[in-house]
């Protein structure tokens, strides 16, 4: 019986090895194109920050998978997986940032991509190490999310994101680095997407219980628990009743002190002292006379004036 090797035709798309190899190209071209854009255009400080600030976080990458073309990447693979991830924890906070400071369309969807890898990342490269089981990451909701789904959610908001760059952008080495950066995304997306294909297949730490459902039958329960809706209806009618009490309490202390009755005494005894004081100054006199004194001066001056004009006719 003839024994019959059958060769499996694997797409470059469905090749680690293709896809990494490709990876480390368009990493080195964004780096160069980065170079070229910054020596052609001039330097500027804050040109010059925002290139090393990019070309930095490709460098990292770069290392990782470079190290994975030698022997010591793939006998040390699961640390420096360890080291990818802090590297897309780092850019993330630098992203979110960034969105803080310059709020933009640009900024938004860059924010959005670094969050979807680092969920991604955590979530598959961590599942073949020790990390897993230590922080149960097993029970992560985010497990919910499919590797197609987390795929395709990379694919889509990568193209909205390579859509606005090319509007803002005005020059052509901006056009090809927005090029550049979304064939990166889309290749560095595919990488995470076939080895958490090759976990699912071997079926290692795929039996995760964490989903979304969870955490809101969770949420749910607390709320339930610490009734809150309840407490705010108590909170309420305690507000009432103490209000009702302040009012009840000063109702009663004004009726036992007198006070309406003292204020009313204490009216009446100021103006019994303003007329004694009047009448024993004889107030009322002096302003009587001041008035007549003010009218009989008004007469004579009007009388003079009445005078002069008949003399001037």
């Amino acid at each position: 019986m003839e024994k019959t090797d059958k060769k499996v035709k694997v797409e470059w798309y469905d090749s680690g090895n293709v896809i990494t190899t490709l990876i480390i190209g368009v990493i080195l071209l964004i780096i160069i194109c980065s170079q070229s854009f910054v020596i052609s255009d001039g330097i500027s400080l804050t040109l010059l920050s925002s290139v090393v600030n990019h070309n930095s976080i490709y460098l990292f990458i770069l290392i990782y998978f470079i190290f994975l073309k030698i022997p010591f990447g793939k006998k040390y693979f699961n640390y420096i997986n360890l080291f990818l991830v802090f590297i897309y924890f780092i850019t993330t906070i630098t992203s979110l940032l960034t969105l803080v400071q310059a709020f933009s369309l640009t900024a938004i969807f860059d924010f959005v991509i670094n969050i979807i890898f680092l969920v991604y990342t955590t979530h598959t490269l961590f599942r073949d190490t020790r990390v897993w089981k230590e922080y149960h990451l097993g029970s992560s909701p985010f497990n919910e999310l499919s590797n197609e789904f987390l795929f395709n959610s990379i694919l889509v908001v990568g193209v909205f994101s390579l859509a606005v760059n090319l509007i803002n952008t005005s020059s052509i080495t901006g056009v090809i680095i927005s090029m550049l950066d979304f064939i990166y995304i889309l290749l560095f997306g595919r990488y995470i997407y076939l080895y958490r294909d090759y976990l699912d297949v071997h079926k290692i730490n795929s039996n995760n219980k964490g989903n979304f459902d969870e955490v809101r039958d969770k949420v749910q329960e607390v709320l339930d628990k610490t009734e809150i809706d309840e407490k705010i209806i108590e909170a309420k009618d305690k507000v009432v009743d103490v209000s009702k009490d302040v009012k009840k309490k000063v109702d009663d202390f004004i009726e036992d002190n007198e006070i309406d009755k003292k204020i009313d005494e204490t009216s009446r005894n100021i103006k019994k002292s303003i007329d004694e004081f009047v009448e024993k100054n004889e107030l009322d006199k002096k302003a009587e006379k001041i008035k007549k004194d003010i009218e009989k001066e008004f007469k004579g001056t009007k009388k003079k004036r009445t005078s002069t004009k008949k003399g001037d006719k």
